[in-house]
């Protein structure tokens, strides 16, 4: 089911939050440079990757100020406001100690809460991130002043009708994937305006956590993609070296968003790294005729995420099998197709929307998984033999 996305304060600030997955141990994920939290589930690789983290864990995710559904702002942000947005997110989901889990531009400042609140902090997963973003001879990984300001350039002149060209570079696997690359440059546009993106792409000049590095406690995973030609390897070594209770692990790929590619090495080391258990990649694959494989029970990932625009694809993936494998168990179970029971079970919440709600067509087309909406206003015609709004006049006024 789509998360509900709750609201809590951050001094003036309204952050959006949600919380999906009810596990034992709390992961925060503190995204990069823009993100918005509702459009993460509406790409199937990104929801198929934090459902599989909500599997053994609380999940909580979170826009900070400036972006997505939080309140936006013209200012810069400082960290220990970074910090802030934290602490009222864990407050707000009475969140005592967590795993942070950050991308990138994210990075930065989850070490420095780390540091100042090892209390409330098991432990750092990183995936590509850095330790500064402006070049000095000690780390000649980051851009130049030069370099960012043809960047800058870039965002104030492509940022509104989305340049695809830029784009391609942190994604190269689906750089020919016209609706992956669509769907990117919408979900950077719905995280911030052109004036917020810019803003928060300068801000990232002064981002520099060198000089903390060595008082870090926590134990700390580093993640790189060794082709990854946006954040280098190297400099996630040059961390690895400088933060005592670190493990970098370095895998093979280009891309720079950790949710595409081979992203089984990269939630193998998270799932590792949080419960003590390595999941083998044939536990991905192999066939259980019962539904189940090492704890994953097919009925109970269908029920709690049967919402998400997921392909069948990614739900075996969720359960842990091959495709063919995954819908042999589903007619076992369910005795008809994945797709079939996917479509009911969006129609029959969409149903219930539609009589207990006041939401919109389009949000009730959205918030049950479809991504059109005249295809879900035909096929709840087909199931129901009246249109979503003829339906609810209908019921409502009998």
């Amino acid at each position: 089911m789509k998360p509900r996305t709750n609201y809590t304060k951050s001094g003036e600030f309204n952050i959006a939050y949600q919380v999906v997955g009810n596990g034992p141990v709390d992961i925060i994920y503190i995204p990069g440079w823009v993100s918005n939290i509702d459009m993460m589930w509406s790409e199937p690789r990104l929801a198929a990757f934090l459902s599989r983290l909500s599997l053994f864990s609380r999940l909580i995710l979170f826009d900070k100020r400036g972006t997505g559904l939080s309140d936006r702002t013209d200012e810069y942000s400082t960290m220990e406001e970074r910090m802030e947005d934290i602490h009222a997110v864990m407050n707000a989901t009475h969140s005592e100690k967590a795993f942070l889990f950050s991308h990138s531009e994210g990075g930065s400042v989850s070490l420095l809460f780390s540091l100042n609140y090892p209390e409330k902090t098991l432990g750092v997963m990183e995936v590509g991130i850095f330790a500064k973003r402006r070049y000095s001879e000690d780390y000649p990984w980051a851009p130049t002043d030069e370099e960012r300001e043809v960047s800058n350039k870039l965002i104030e002149e492509n940022w509104a009708h989305g340049n695809l060209d830029e784009l391609r570079d942190l994604v190269p696997s689906l750089a020919h994937d016209s609706g992956f690359m669509d769907w990117f440059a919408s979900y950077l546009r719905s995280g911030a305006s052109p004036k917020a993106a810019l803003l928060w792409h300068k801000q990232c000049t002064h981002i520099d956590v060198t000089d903390i590095l060595g008082s870090i406690q926590v134990p700390t995973l580093l993640l790189f993609r060794k082709e990854d030609e946006e954040i280098k390897v190297d400099e996630g070594r040059y961390i690895v070296e400088r933060v005592p209770n670190s493990k970098l692990v370095e895998f093979s790929g280009r891309d720079h968003l950790f949710w595409t590619g081979d992203t089984y090495p990269v939630l193998a080391e998270m799932e590792e790294f949080v419960t003590g258990i390595r999941p083998n990649r044939t536990q991905f694959q192999k066939n259980n005729p019962t539904g189940k494989k090492d704890g994953i029970d097919l009925e109970k990932v269908m029920s709690e995420n049967f919402l998400y625009n997921l392909k069948v694809e990614e739900f075996a993936k969720l359960c842990g099998k091959s495709l063919s494998a995954f819908k042999r168990d589903f007619k076992d179970i369910y005795n008809t197709s994945p797709s079939r029971w996917i479509k009911t079970k969006r129609l029959e919440h969409a149903k219930k929307l539609l009589i207990e709600t006041n939401l919109n067509i389009n949000q009730i087309c959205y918030d049950c998984g479809f991504i059109n909406t005249s295809h879900f206003i035909k096929s709840f015609k087909k199931q129901y033999h009246r249109p979503p709004l003829q339906f609810r006049s209908n019921t409502l006024n009998t």
